[in-house]
């Protein structure tokens, strides 16, 4: 546990990370499925991800 979630006492507060978590990972899966790009910051940038390419690579 960090210290960050340590100083947490908000109950809601404390589960924005698990939320943010599922939401990304439903997100990734719809971008998959519909073959729209995935938005993300990355490394200080916006960077556009195509999922479904990635997948389609290890077939």
């Amino acid at each position: 546990m960090t210290k960050a979630e340590k100083e947490i006492k908000d109950p809601d507060l404390a589960k924005v990370g698990v939320a943010l978590r599922r939401a990304a990972v439903r997100a990734r899966k719809i971008a998959e499925e519909t073959h729209t790009p995935l938005i993300v910051y990355e490394n200080g940038r916006v960077v556009k991800k195509y999922p479904w390419k990635k997948k389609a690579k290890g077939d």
